[in-house]
């Protein structure tokens, strides 16, 4: 770009001593001109002031235009705000006017405090990790490790200071290093997340069912009876081919008073626990089973030595609700279970008979559901007859079991 220098000295002020004058013009303008250069001529020509420009200000290569008029006001303060605008400063020592750049300040920030705050409800860890994408400054919580539900064992002593005791420890204390602005801000946002969980009652019953080819599945037997005493409008199908119904206005109680009276219904379980949100309620109605596990060898005779692992068996059953704000998201897990002799392999450790199923579920406060699915047929053959008879003379009878487990659950926010 083609530079271009205008300067326009019109109706110079002259004063009447003698010397030198100081020129004040009426007018000055300047184009596309590089900063050094404007400074230069600013003072040559219109300052009868000794000057000293800094060699930082000589070698500005940053180009600038601005216009100045007489009505605008007095000149020398025009200049002194133009300088200052592009970083520039005079500074009068002696009667030596100094054009230097403008030395910047740094900006030292100040140490950061320390906030420590006692969670009152929640986790520290949760708050922690929650929190520190909000703030610049750091957050200090000791995290927690926790074992799968089926793993822990609650009533059970661990010694202290040693692995086990850190793996079930919580965090009870947050400490926060930050700004003075971001603490009291941090006070703010506690106040709203900071906040008890959320709890549900569960109420639930555990069925096994008798069905045949012409009932259909457990849960279609439920639907049937309950419609029938309730109402057909009350069902709703959530997933027809998981067998899962839902219901509303309808109590745990009057489930079990109708179902009581039905030879295919067998109750295995009547669970009512209360769960707090993003929790794992657990629970077995069974035994332990001792099944064999790894063999080690100890001693300087290398003797073998069996170890034994204790294996819940009968019905096992574990939720985890998520409360949200005007439903619950839960999920379902269910198993029955039994140990049978091992006919083949490992004979002298019995066998794990299972059925299990895991749903996710949403469900609005008061709800009930149905859930089916689970089935096992049973086949044995007898004869009949008498004893010293050959087998082509006895009767063969043979009979086909059915089998299939009902969940009945229903929520009540707390």
């Amino acid at each position: 770009m083609k530079k271009i220098l205008l300067v326009i000295l019109l109706c110079f002020a002259i004063p009447s001593f003698a010397g030198r004058k100081e020129v004040v013009p009426s007018r000055l303008e300047f184009r596309e001109v590089q900063i050094a250069q404007v400074v230069q001529l600013i003072y040559a020509e219109t300052k009868d002031t000794p000057y000293v420009i800094d060699p930082e200000v000589l070698a500005d290569k940053r180009i600038v235009s601005f216009r100045y008029d007489a009505q605008m006001g007095d000149f020398s303060r025009f200049l002194s705000g133009f300088l200052e605008s592009v970083g520039l400063i005079i500074t009068n020592r002696d009667g030596i006017a100094y054009v230097t750049k403008k030395i910047k300040e740094e900006y030292v920030e100040p140490p950061p405090d320390v906030y420590v705050y006692q969670p009152r409800y929640r986790d520290g860890s949760y708050l922690s990790d929650l929190l520190a994408p909000l703030f610049k400054g750091q957050f200090t919580a000791k995290k927690a490790i926790h074992a799968a539900p089926e793993n822990m064992a609650p009533q059970r002593s661990v010694p202290s200071g040693s692995a086990a005791a850190l793996v079930d420890r919580r965090s009870d204390t947050l400490v926060f290093l930050g700004s003075a602005e971001e603490i009291a801000r941090l006070k703010q946002v506690m106040l709203q997340v900071d906040i008890p969980k959320k709890s549900v009652m569960v109420q639930a019953i555990l069925y096994e069912v008798q069905t045949s080819n012409s009932d259909g599945g457990a849960a279609s037997i439920a639907l049937n009876l309950l419609n029938g005493k309730f109402g057909a409008s009350l069902g709703q199908v959530i997933d027809p081919l998981s067998n899962i119904f839902k219901f509303t206005n309808v109590s745990i109680n009057a489930v079990l008073s109708n179902f009581s009276s039905d030879s295919r219904f067998n109750l295995i379980s009547t669970p009512i626990m209360r769960v707090t949100s993003g929790e794992t309620g657990y629970l077995v109605v069974g035994e332990d089973v001792p099944v064999l596990s790894q063999v080690s060898y100890g001693g300087n005779a290398n003797t073998p030595l069996q170890s034994v692992e204790y294996k819940p068996s009968g019905a096992i059953f574990n939720i985890q609700p998520i409360v949200r704000e005007s439903v619950v998201d839960l999920t379902v897990m269910q198993q029955t279970s039994s140990f049978v002799s091992t006919n083949t392999g490992v004979n002298s450790s019995p066998t794990l008979k299972k059925r299990e199923m895991g749903s996710v579920l949403t469900l609005a406060d008061g709800e009930l559901v149905v859930m089916g699915g689970l089935g096992e047929n049973k086949s044995s053959d007898s004869r009949s007859g008498l004893s010293f008879f050959p087998k082509f003379l006895q009767s063969l009878n043979s009979s086909n079991t059915k089998t299939e487990i009902l969940l009945i659950l229903k929520l009540t926010r707390i």
